[in-house]
């Protein structure tokens, strides 16, 4: 992955190249690994790493758009994201709209979905 210079480094030019959005994204999910290139790093997000899943409404396309990030990575972006100007942090409001049943890791045991 990189030291964190490196990172936001590779979140700078993610945005800059349109690989990766400039503003907050609709829903995030975490959990596992599921393998998928990550967007800031283009490294496997694998099942050990925790993933954070980025969703986005589509311009003017029909679907939303999906994003995997490591965490470290998530955070990289978020900074630059921010020094970018836009407003606002990249977590989603908690009323439970971006929760995705099976995809979010639970290490309690207490409140399971799926």
């Amino acid at each position: 992955m990189g030291d964190d210079s490196v990172l936001r480094a590779r979140a700078r030019e993610a945005m800059k190249s349109g690989n990766l959005p400039h503003h907050r994204p609709q829903s995030v999910w975490g959990g596992p690994g599921s393998g998928e290139p990550c967007a800031v790093c283009d490294e496997a997000v694998d099942k050990e790493d925790v993933e954070l899943e980025l969703q986005f409404s589509s311009d003017g396309e029909a679907g939303t758009l999906h994003y995997h990030v490591h965490a470290r990575c998530f955070a990289a972006w978020e900074i630059e994201r921010r020094i970018g100007g836009s407003n606002g942090h990249s977590l989603p409001r908690s009323d439970d709209a971006g929760i995705m049943a099976d995809h979010e890791l639970n290490t309690t045991g207490q409140g399971e979905r799926g």
